[in-house]
Protein backbone atom coordinates (compact mmCIF):
# COMPACT_ATOMS: atom_id res chain seq x y z
CA UNK A 1 0.00 0.00 0.00
CA UNK A 2 0.92 3.51 -0.77
CA UNK A 3 2.86 5.11 2.25
CA UNK A 4 0.93 8.35 1.96
CA UNK A 5 -2.69 6.71 1.90
CA UNK A 6 -4.42 5.71 4.41
CA UNK A 7 -6.61 3.11 3.55
CA UNK A 8 -5.82 0.36 0.84
CA UNK A 9 -9.53 0.23 -0.54
CA UNK A 10 -12.43 2.55 0.36
CA UNK A 11 -16.05 1.93 -0.96
CA UNK A 12 -19.19 5.35 -2.13
CA UNK A 13 -22.42 4.03 -1.78
CA UNK A 14 -24.76 5.92 -3.96
CA UNK A 15 -28.54 6.76 -2.55
CA UNK A 16 -30.94 4.81 -4.66
CA UNK A 17 -33.91 4.59 -1.67
CA UNK A 18 -35.19 0.65 -2.13
CA UNK A 19 -32.50 -0.31 -4.95
CA UNK A 20 -30.19 0.01 -1.53
CA UNK A 21 -30.60 -3.83 -1.26
CA UNK A 22 -28.31 -3.85 -4.45
CA UNK A 23 -25.18 -2.11 -2.35
CA UNK A 24 -25.44 -5.27 -0.06
CA UNK A 25 -25.36 -7.72 -2.86
CA UNK A 26 -22.07 -5.86 -4.60
CA UNK A 27 -20.42 -5.59 -1.18
CA UNK A 28 -20.86 -9.71 -1.13
CA UNK A 29 -19.73 -9.79 -4.55
CA UNK A 30 -16.55 -7.51 -3.30
CA UNK A 31 -15.73 -10.07 -0.38
CA UNK A 32 -15.77 -13.15 -2.74
CA UNK A 33 -13.15 -11.87 -4.16
CA UNK A 34 -11.63 -11.06 -0.94
CA UNK A 35 -11.77 -7.59 -1.36
CA UNK A 36 -12.97 -5.64 1.90
CA UNK A 37 -13.16 -2.04 1.66
CA UNK A 38 -12.03 -0.54 4.60
CA UNK A 39 -13.50 2.81 4.93
CA UNK A 40 -17.32 3.47 3.94
CA UNK A 41 -18.77 6.88 2.37
CA UNK A 42 -22.64 6.22 2.06
CA UNK A 43 -25.55 8.45 1.28
CA UNK A 44 -28.97 7.89 2.06
CA UNK A 45 -29.60 4.12 0.96
CA UNK A 46 -26.25 4.13 0.93
CA UNK A 47 -25.67 5.53 4.54
CA UNK A 48 -28.08 2.92 5.68
CA UNK A 49 -26.26 -0.15 3.86
CA UNK A 50 -23.16 1.79 4.80
CA UNK A 51 -23.32 2.20 8.56
CA UNK A 52 -24.20 -1.65 9.10
CA UNK A 53 -21.12 -2.86 7.11
CA UNK A 54 -19.52 -0.45 8.84
CA UNK A 55 -20.62 -1.65 12.32
CA UNK A 56 -19.64 -5.20 11.21
CA UNK A 57 -22.00 -6.99 9.71
CA UNK A 58 -21.77 -9.21 6.93
CA UNK A 59 -23.59 -8.56 3.58
CA UNK A 60 -26.02 -11.37 3.91
CA UNK A 61 -26.43 -10.91 7.64
CA UNK A 62 -27.40 -6.98 6.74
CA UNK A 63 -29.40 -8.51 3.63
CA UNK A 64 -31.78 -10.71 5.49
CA UNK A 65 -32.10 -8.11 8.67
CA UNK A 66 -32.80 -5.09 6.45
CA UNK A 67 -35.53 -7.09 4.24
CA UNK A 68 -36.86 -8.30 7.48
CA UNK A 69 -37.78 -5.14 8.78
CA UNK A 70 -38.42 -3.19 5.82
CA UNK A 71 -35.94 -0.46 6.49
CA UNK A 72 -35.68 0.08 2.56
CA UNK A 73 -39.79 0.27 2.50
CA UNK A 74 -40.11 3.52 2.06
CA UNK A 75 -43.63 3.23 0.77
CA UNK A 76 -44.96 2.30 4.09
CA UNK A 77 -43.62 4.92 6.45
CA UNK A 78 -46.90 6.49 8.29
CA UNK A 79 -48.28 9.64 7.08
CA UNK A 80 -48.59 12.03 9.51
CA UNK A 81 -50.96 15.42 10.09
CA UNK A 82 -48.64 18.02 8.55
CA UNK A 83 -48.55 15.95 4.89
CA UNK A 84 -45.21 14.91 4.99
CA UNK A 85 -43.96 11.15 5.53
CA UNK A 86 -41.86 10.61 9.13
CA UNK A 87 -38.83 8.98 8.75
CA UNK A 88 -38.15 8.14 12.23
CA UNK A 89 -39.41 4.84 11.48
CA UNK A 90 -35.58 4.53 10.06
CA UNK A 91 -34.30 6.48 12.59
CA UNK A 92 -35.89 3.81 15.45
CA UNK A 93 -34.59 0.77 13.28
CA UNK A 94 -30.94 1.96 13.13
CA UNK A 95 -30.78 2.52 16.86
CA UNK A 96 -32.17 -1.00 17.67
CA UNK A 97 -30.10 -2.94 15.24
CA UNK A 98 -27.22 -0.41 15.66
CA UNK A 99 -25.53 -0.70 19.53
CA UNK A 100 -23.50 2.38 18.27
CA UNK A 101 -24.67 5.97 19.47
CA UNK A 102 -21.89 7.57 17.33
CA UNK A 103 -20.68 7.26 13.67
CA UNK A 104 -16.92 7.32 15.48
CA UNK A 105 -18.22 3.89 17.30
CA UNK A 106 -18.84 1.70 14.58
CA UNK A 107 -15.76 -0.88 13.95
CA UNK A 108 -15.12 0.81 10.40
CA UNK A 109 -14.83 4.50 9.71
CA UNK A 110 -17.43 6.22 7.82
CA UNK A 111 -18.71 9.14 6.36
CA UNK A 112 -21.98 9.81 5.69
CA UNK A 113 -23.55 13.15 3.50
CA UNK A 114 -26.77 14.98 4.21
CA UNK A 115 -28.11 18.63 3.03
CA UNK A 116 -28.46 21.14 5.38
CA UNK A 117 -31.19 22.87 4.32
CA UNK A 118 -30.84 26.11 6.52
CA UNK A 119 -27.16 26.41 5.07
CA UNK A 120 -28.22 25.00 2.10
CA UNK A 121 -25.17 22.99 1.57
CA UNK A 122 -23.89 19.22 1.79
CA UNK A 123 -22.02 18.27 5.13
CA UNK A 124 -20.02 14.97 5.36
CA UNK A 125 -20.98 13.73 9.17
CA UNK A 126 -17.90 11.24 9.79
CA UNK A 127 -18.87 11.81 13.93
CA UNK A 128 -22.28 12.48 15.71
CA UNK A 129 -25.17 10.79 16.49
CA UNK A 130 -25.40 7.68 14.34
CA UNK A 131 -29.09 7.22 13.55
CA UNK A 132 -29.64 10.72 13.12
CA UNK A 133 -27.71 11.42 11.17
CA UNK A 134 -27.98 8.13 8.53
CA UNK A 135 -31.92 9.01 9.16
CA UNK A 136 -31.24 12.85 8.03
CA UNK A 137 -29.29 11.24 4.95
CA UNK A 138 -31.99 9.00 3.49
CA UNK A 139 -34.29 11.85 4.42
CA UNK A 140 -36.07 12.46 0.45
CA UNK A 141 -37.22 16.37 0.56
CA UNK A 142 -40.39 17.44 -0.35
CA UNK A 143 -41.96 13.18 1.12
CA UNK A 144 -40.18 12.97 4.16
CA UNK A 145 -40.18 15.92 7.08
CA UNK A 146 -36.57 17.09 7.40
CA UNK A 147 -34.40 16.13 10.77
CA UNK A 148 -33.55 18.50 13.26
CA UNK A 149 -29.81 17.64 14.02
CA UNK A 150 -28.70 20.54 16.40
CA UNK A 151 -30.45 23.71 15.77
CA UNK A 152 -30.48 23.00 11.83
CA UNK A 153 -32.81 21.10 9.45
CA UNK A 154 -31.46 18.05 7.08
CA UNK A 155 -32.77 16.41 4.78
CA UNK A 156 -31.14 13.69 1.63
CA UNK A 157 -27.21 14.27 1.11
CA UNK A 158 -27.73 12.89 -2.67
CA UNK A 159 -29.13 16.85 -3.57
CA UNK A 160 -25.68 18.31 -3.59
CA UNK A 161 -23.57 14.49 -3.69
CA UNK A 162 -25.37 11.36 -4.61
CA UNK A 163 -21.89 9.83 -4.72
CA UNK A 164 -19.90 11.11 -1.71
CA UNK A 165 -16.33 10.08 -3.24
CA UNK A 166 -14.24 13.41 -1.93
CA UNK A 167 -14.61 12.48 2.01
CA UNK A 168 -12.55 9.57 1.10
CA UNK A 169 -11.05 9.86 -2.39
CA UNK A 170 -7.56 11.71 -0.90
CA UNK A 171 -7.08 8.46 1.77
CA UNK A 172 -7.76 5.07 -0.08
CA UNK A 173 -5.27 3.79 -2.73
CA UNK A 174 -7.69 2.31 -4.36
CA UNK A 175 -11.80 3.32 -4.27
CA UNK A 176 -15.10 1.50 -5.61
CA UNK A 177 -18.18 3.61 -6.23
CA UNK A 178 -21.50 1.75 -6.53
CA UNK A 179 -24.01 4.02 -8.50
CA UNK A 180 -27.78 2.18 -7.67
CA UNK A 181 -29.63 5.50 -9.56
CA UNK A 182 -29.38 5.09 -12.66
CA UNK A 183 -32.33 6.70 -15.00
CA UNK A 184 -34.18 6.16 -18.15
CA UNK A 185 -37.67 6.57 -19.05
CA UNK A 186 -40.44 6.20 -16.93
CA UNK A 187 -44.15 5.77 -17.36
CA UNK A 188 -45.01 4.64 -13.88
CA UNK A 189 -46.10 8.60 -12.25
CA UNK A 190 -49.24 7.69 -11.32
CA UNK A 191 -49.03 9.34 -8.09
CA UNK A 192 -47.92 12.52 -5.83
CA UNK A 193 -45.47 10.70 -4.20
CA UNK A 194 -43.82 8.39 -7.49
CA UNK A 195 -44.18 12.17 -9.19
CA UNK A 196 -42.16 13.46 -6.15
CA UNK A 197 -39.79 10.98 -5.81
CA UNK A 198 -39.11 11.45 -9.93
CA UNK A 199 -38.35 14.70 -9.71
CA UNK A 200 -35.55 13.86 -6.39
CA UNK A 201 -33.83 11.02 -8.45
CA UNK A 202 -33.76 13.07 -11.80
CA UNK A 203 -31.85 16.12 -9.70
CA UNK A 204 -29.83 14.33 -8.26
CA UNK A 205 -28.66 12.21 -11.31
CA UNK A 206 -26.41 14.43 -12.57
CA UNK A 207 -24.09 15.36 -9.04
CA UNK A 208 -22.16 11.81 -10.14
CA UNK A 209 -20.92 13.15 -13.05
CA UNK A 210 -18.23 14.91 -11.20
CA UNK A 211 -17.65 11.84 -9.01
CA UNK A 212 -17.77 8.83 -11.62
CA UNK A 213 -14.48 9.49 -12.75
CA UNK A 214 -12.90 9.58 -9.50
CA UNK A 215 -13.46 5.93 -8.61
CA UNK A 216 -11.02 3.20 -9.65
CA UNK A 217 -13.66 0.81 -10.14
CA UNK A 218 -17.25 1.53 -10.91
CA UNK A 219 -20.69 -0.57 -10.50
CA UNK A 220 -23.57 0.84 -12.14
CA UNK A 221 -26.31 -1.41 -12.63
CA UNK A 222 -28.48 -0.04 -15.43
CA UNK A 223 -31.24 -3.18 -14.59
CA UNK A 224 -31.70 -0.80 -11.54
CA UNK A 225 -33.70 1.84 -13.28
CA UNK A 226 -36.52 -0.16 -13.87
CA UNK A 227 -37.36 -0.36 -10.75
CA UNK A 228 -38.70 2.00 -8.09
CA UNK A 229 -36.86 4.06 -5.12
CA UNK A 230 -40.02 3.64 -3.14
CA UNK A 231 -40.97 0.07 -2.86
CA UNK A 232 -38.45 -2.62 -1.45
CA UNK A 233 -40.72 -5.63 -2.55
CA UNK A 234 -38.37 -7.06 -4.93
CA UNK A 235 -35.27 -6.86 -2.55
CA UNK A 236 -34.14 -9.84 -3.85
CA UNK A 237 -34.06 -9.22 -7.36
CA UNK A 238 -32.17 -6.33 -6.56
CA UNK A 239 -29.57 -7.82 -4.68
CA UNK A 240 -28.73 -10.22 -7.06
CA UNK A 241 -28.59 -7.37 -9.62
CA UNK A 242 -25.82 -5.38 -7.62
CA UNK A 243 -24.00 -8.46 -7.04
CA UNK A 244 -24.09 -9.98 -10.74
CA UNK A 245 -23.46 -6.40 -11.96
CA UNK A 246 -20.34 -6.45 -9.42
CA UNK A 247 -19.32 -9.85 -10.12
CA UNK A 248 -18.76 -8.96 -13.85
CA UNK A 249 -16.96 -5.56 -13.26
CA UNK A 250 -14.45 -6.79 -11.09
CA UNK A 251 -13.88 -9.72 -14.07
CA UNK A 252 -12.52 -6.55 -16.17
CA UNK A 253 -9.48 -6.15 -13.70
CA UNK A 254 -6.58 -7.34 -11.91
CA UNK A 255 -7.88 -7.75 -8.58
CA UNK A 256 -4.24 -8.64 -7.26
CA UNK A 257 -3.30 -4.93 -5.93
CA UNK A 258 -6.68 -4.92 -4.16
CA UNK A 259 -6.88 -8.04 -1.91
Amino acid sequence: MSQDKKYKVGVVLSGGGARGFAHLGALQAMHENDIYPEVISGVSAGAIAGAFYAYGMSPLDAYELLKKKGVFEYSKLNLPLNGLLSINGLIEEIKENIPCKNIEDLNKPAVFAATNLNQGKINYFDKGTLCDIVGASACIPILFSPVKIGKELYVDGGLFDNLPVSPIREECEKLIGVNISPVNESNDLDSMGDIAARVFQLSVSSTKVHSIPQCDIVVEPMELADYSILNSNVAEEVYEIGYQTTIKELKKHDLEDWQ
